[in-house]
């Protein structure tokens, strides 16, 4: 991430420091297994400044310095505000984490000249922004919003007669932020998956770089000359066996996808409309009733068995007409923010095979 000048920054030449602090706001959403075991969280300076009118992707790496900026161990408390106690009040803060980056380090950046704290772009030339990853865990993914008020790094400093200022940089939408993510599937359930042959017992889908299940439609020439008033897709889910459900809960909500002509993996039109028609919120009565998607309530089983529902209308109609690829591909919304995965009982299983249902008039 590129923490960047709110404003001319000159007021920090001078000055002296007495903590620089990265702030990192949780989001819940974003947070993934257990919340009980220790973590730490390491950051290290970036040895090279990203473009900022580049796409990047989850595989993509940077060079970043060997040299640690700051480091901090803790149990994770997402939902616990924070109390920040300074020389004249207390102030009440959102849930963060909140890591002490090197000051001898900090303080070389006010040492440098002006035109550092004046240009943005010479900022960003000297300062390439910041590496964080985690380290010390093995079953817990932790999600910050950098877009929130709260995160950032701020400086604590005083400077001739008047103490314990404070000047905070900023993560905004324009600067570069992007997450590198590495997923390891040797032993895995879904290790067997891994191949071209078609998976008749299980699918499985996975949100950030994870894994995406695809699924054709056979039989539609059946219906011989006709048109489709609605069509409404059924998949059925389960965890694996020895699975933490507790720990993994399943994407909250599944949607259906196509690929365009450039063979990006995109929304289908049925997920589109209805993100149209409820301000882009799945979250709405609305969204359920016009495209659904979202996770069912589980029968406690054996086997845990839940459903996501959802009206895939109009990519049917083109699979039908011919217009579009016969292929529905299975996603969570917003893969590249979701950890959670979900696994679909397959074409096989008698019960809890998918099922689309169609309403049409014969023609």
């Amino acid at each position: 991430a590129q923490p960047i000048l709110p404003s001319i920054a000159t007021i920090l030449k001078g000055a002296t420091l007495d903590s620089v602090v990265l702030q990192l706001r949780y989001d819940t959403l974003g947070t993934y297994g257990s919340i009980t075991d220790l973590v730490t969280l390491e950051v290290y300076e970036m040895e090279e400044n990203p473009a900022f009118n580049k796409d990047y992707y989850s595989n993509d790496t940077f060079l970043i310095s060997n040299e640690l900026l700051g480091s901090a161990t803790f149990i994770p408390k997402p939902k616990d505000s924070v109390y920040l106690f300074r020389p004249t009040d207390t102030l009440k803060m959102a849930p963060h984490v909140r890591i002490n980056l090197d000051l001898a380090k900090m303080n070389e950046l006010i040492l440098q000249d002006s035109i550092i704290f004046e240009n943005q772009d010479s900022f960003l030339n000297y300062f390439n922004g910041i590496y964080i990853k985690m380290t010390g865990a093995t079953n817990t993914m932790l999600g910050f919003n950098l877009l929130n008020s709260v995160t950032g790094i701020s400086f604590y400093y005083d400077k001739g007669t008047v103490e314990n200022q404070e000047y905070k940089f900023v993560i905004t939408a324009g600067s570069v932020k992007t997450v590198h993510m590495e997923h390891e599937y040797t032993g895995a359930a879904v290790e067997s998956s891994l191949t071209p042959e078609p998976e008749e017992d299980f699918w499985y889908v996975q949100g950030l770089s994870g894994l995406t299940t695809s699924m054709r439609v056979e039989g539609l020439s059946g219906l011989g000359s006709a048109i489709i008033n609605q069509a409404e897709l059924e998949v059925y889910c389960t965890f694996p066996d020895g699975d933490m459900g507790e720990l993994y809960p399943p994407c909250r909500y599944i949607v259906t996808q196509e690929k365009t002509d450039s063979n990006m993996i995109v929304n289908s039109e049925d997920v589109l409309i209805a993100l149209s028609l409820t301000g882009n919120s799945t979250t709405t009565e609305n969204f359920k009733k016009y495209y659904g998607g979202n996770l069912g309530e589980p029968d406690p089983g054996p086997p845990v068995v839940y459903k996501y529902t959802m009206k895939v209308t109009n990519q049917i109609k083109s699979i039908y007409d011919g217009t579009k690829e016969n292929i529905i591909y299975f996603n969570p919304f917003a893969k590249g923010n979701t950890p959670n995965r979900a696994v679909l009982f397959g074409p096989n299983h008698p019960l809890y095979a998918p099922r689309l249902t169609l309403y049409y008039t014969q023609l």
